[in-house]
């Protein structure tokens, strides 16, 4: 029998990268035998959802032949094996809702939409927004509370405005995000058994204490070992354990190594900070898409020095000439 949907998203949100050539080709033999790696190294149905054209992968600068593309390629590949999602970021709830039916169609389990963005909705436009999808399409959503990504001050997601979506019948999950710790804590207490929450903070293991489903992650792309040890210590109940853990590997080393000269430089999108972190770890997807910036030098120089210091290197399986031979076809 099928594990019902809702079970299904859950575990870790991972965000995997666009690949892309100098000239910002889509290099899909590449993009594939990743994905076919992630599947091989653990990745499966009830630990995760692969998600592809998410913040990480850049889906704001790709073009709609590219979008398609890289949804057939997830489809095509997953197969049934992992639970699958795709990023649509839109103003136009009608260009949502068409995404969202050929995600739908193609065989992709669940959409992660942001709210409309231009100037700043109301909370009527943000929920008319995922409702207009919700009726449109027969695929779960993943809202993303994005209040960092809007003009200022910024929209996030109230309580009130949660409570509305969890009457929505395809609304699954939420990437959950805010600048108040007390309302991300509360809401994951109050509504984590109608809604699954994804700790987009991550200090420590707080949300999983309370509740949230799963967590995002990145560096999984090259150490899934890391990020399924992880979720198997979160899903058992063991938080002390990955606490120390991410202390150890992460909190402290970053806390020592990453001054303030040497944190990620504001941008409009994570494409920079995304392959500068992949590339470090050894795995290069190409440059970011225009016109988003590269990271300062000492910007790239504090986080070697963190991955150096860290011991995250330990848990890293990719190796780069797995790309060997590959006829990089182009789209």
């Amino acid at each position: 029998m099928a594990m019902p949907l809702k079970d299904r998203i859950q575990g870790i949100l991972l965000s995997m990268p666009t690949i892309n050539d100098e000239e910002h080709n889509l290099l899909t033999d590449r993009q594939r035998v990743h994905l076919r790696w992630l599947i091989d190294r653990g990745f499966k149905e009830g630990s995760g959802v692969l998600l592809i054209a998410g913040g990480m992968g850049e889906g704001y600068f790709l073009d709609d032949n590219e979008w398609y593309t890289l949804t057939d390629l997830l489809a095509e590949e997953a197969q049934g094996k992992v639970a699958t999602g795709v990023g649509i970021f839109e103003l136009s709830a009608r260009r949502a809702a068409s995404k969202a039916r050929y995600a739908a169609t193609a065989g992709i389990d669940c959409i992660q939409m942001g709210p409309p963005h231009y100037l700043l909705p109301n909370e009527q436009e943000v929920f008319d927004h995922y409702r207009y999808v919700n009726d449109a399409a027969d695929i779960g959503i993943v809202a993303y509370n994005t209040p960092w990504a809007m003009p200022n001050p910024g929209f996030d997601f109230s309580h009130g405005l949660l409570d509305r979506f969890a009457t929505l019948e395809h609304m699954v999950g939420i990437k959950w995000s805010t600048s108040d710790y007390r309302q991300f804590l509360r809401m994951i207490h109050v509504l984590g058994d109608r809604l699954n929450f994804f700790d987009n903070n991550r200090i420590f293991t707080h949300g999983a204490r309370i509740g949230s489903k799963g967590f995002t992650d990145f560096l999984g792309n090259v150490a899934p070992r890391l990020s399924l040890k992880k979720w198997e210590l979160v899903s058992q109940g063991r938080f002390d354990e990955c606490d120390e853990m991410e202390s150890r590997l992460e909190f402290n080393p970053a806390a020592k190594e990453i001054g303030p000269e040497g944190m990620p430089a504001a941008g409009m999108g994570e494409g920079p900070v995304a392959r500068m972190m992949l590339r470090a770890l050894g795995m290069d997807t190409g440059p970011a898409f225009p016109a988003q910036v590269s990271q300062p030098p000492a910007v790239v120089e504090a986080y070697m020095r963190f991955v150096q210091a860290s011991g995250i290197l330990q848990w890293v399986d990719w190796d780069q000439t797995i790309f060997d031979g590959l006829p990089d076809t182009k789209r």
